[in-house]
């Protein structure tokens, strides 16, 4: 430590009384704590990363799951932005929990100053995972890109796929969770070279995973039309090199939809609607190419509220630049608690299922911009069926997008139990 008392001088000598040495000595340390305090100002001012990746490591990692034993897989998804809405979940039912998740870059690189990066070492998360592996349920970790450009960059990089899997695996272990899911999601065809590559990556992942965890899973979720319409997924490889596909079985239809279906029916493609393609059609085109046992049927907790010209299944969509409003997504928790017959502003509600998929509308005249609303969210009863199809055709289980969009519910829950009863777990 650098003195920086003053020199002693006839005036004031260094040593007279013992008085005098406390005070110095007690000036001495007073000097040296602000200085201290001082130099760790700076680093959190200048060096915000390298403390970060200091503070880090300090996070006590879980102990991962050894041994989990599942009749049927329920796999449900929690972004980071639902945290505070997971009180309802149902442990004893919910065989893997996904965190989501944390972005890839092109360059390989996890995005560290992410929101999702940041809540994945939260002390609420901590929590959640804990409270899962209590139950012994599977954690994994969600590694998501959705930009076209950087998971082409990442696919003609290997040494930037090698980072990205190191990097991955090193946040698995550092949490002491369970696996990985990835979540790639390709909007168009970049051709068969491209599907190679990601089916490499897939395999190179899963690979190193397991040698790193033997009991790790590693899964790939997938557009349902993946095979009807060519993607970025070579599901028959996929489904052979990876432990399970989770087939995001929603979205046929969105916001951009020219008429308003259900975005997860189950039936329609030959009924006298017609829709272009539905979640039996795709299970079906699936399993001709891989097992039942390594597919995973996603539904989901959400619907879209469209603008309509009459309030009927496939009614034509008004258009995105209309300016009586716009498209959005709802939660199954706001479709229940605030599409009602009294909410404000409206003259008339109207309530239906959809023949094909039985899933429930809910549509309403809004006076003032005279226009329809309708929106479309699965219930239990519509739920019900996609299990027992699920079931019907031996498959690996369910998942769900997302987790606390049912905020503070506990029927699909009660549902999910009536399907598939309460895990056989064990964790060892």
């Amino acid at each position: 430590m650098i003195n920086f008392l003053p020199a002693p001088s006839k005036r004031f000598p260094l040593v007279k009384f013992p008085g005098q040495i406390r005070q110095f000595k007690r000036a001495k340390y007073v000097l040296a704590s602000l200085i201290d305090l001082l130099l760790i100002v700076v680093i959190l001012l200048n060096g915000l990363q390298p403390a970060k990746n200091l503070i880090e490591p300090l996070v006590s990692p879980l102990h991962p799951l050894t041994n989990s034993k599942t009749s049927t897989e329920v796999f449900g998804f929690a972004p980071f932005w639902t945290l505070d809405k997971l009180d309802n979940v149902n442990f004893n039912v919910l065989t893997t929990l996904a965190y989501f998740g944390i972005e890839v870059g092109g360059d390989g690189n996890l995005l560290q100053d992410s929101p999702g990066y940041e809540a994945f070492y939260s002390d609420k998360v901590t929590r959640l995972f804990k409270k899962a592996h209590a139950s012994s349920t599977r954690v994994v970790l969600t590694l998501t890109q959705m930009d076209n450009y950087s998971i082409l960059q990442l696919m003609d990089d290997e040494t930037a796929q090698q980072k990205a899997i190191n990097q991955a695996i090193t946040e698995v272990q550092k949490r002491g969770i369970d696996g990985i899911n990835v979540d790639f999601e390709f909007d168009g065809d970049p051709g068969s070279r491209y599907k190679t590559k990601f089916s490499q990556f897939v395999a190179k992942l899963t690979e190193q995973m397991h040698q790193a965890n033997s009991s790790s899973r590693v899964t790939v979720s997938v557009y349902a039309a993946s095979i009807k319409e060519p993607k970025i997924y070579d599901i028959p490889t996929l489904g052979r090199l990876s432990d399970g596909i989770f087939m995001m079985a929603y979205d046929f239809a969105t916001t951009g939809s020219q008429h308003a279906i259900p975005t997860a029916p189950l039936y329609g493609t030959n009924s006298p609607r017609g829709y272009w393609y539905d979640i039996s059609s795709a299970v079906n085109d699936f399993l001709q190419v891989m097992p039942p046992d390594k597919l995973i049927l996603g539904v989901p907790y959400y619907g879209y509220n469209y603008l309509v010209y009459s309030p009927q299944v496939k009614a034509e969509t008004r258009p995105l630049y209309s300016w009586r409003g716009k498209p959005k997504a709802q939660t199954y928790q706001i479709v229940q608690d605030e599409i009602k017959p009294e909410m404000e502003g409206i003259d008339e509600f109207v309530e239906g299922r959809d023949p094909d998929s039985q899933v429930p509308y809910k549509a309403y005249h809004i006076a003032d911009t005279d226009t329809w609303r309708i929106v479309f969210t699965d219930d239990k009863q519509s739920l019900a069926l996609k299990y027992d199809f699920a079931k019907q055709k031996n498959l690996a289980g369910v998942g769900i997008w997302a987790l606390g969009f049912d905020e503070g519910k506990q029927e699909l829950w009660h549902l999910l139990a009536e399907k598939f009863g309460s895990k056989l777990a064990a964790n060892d």
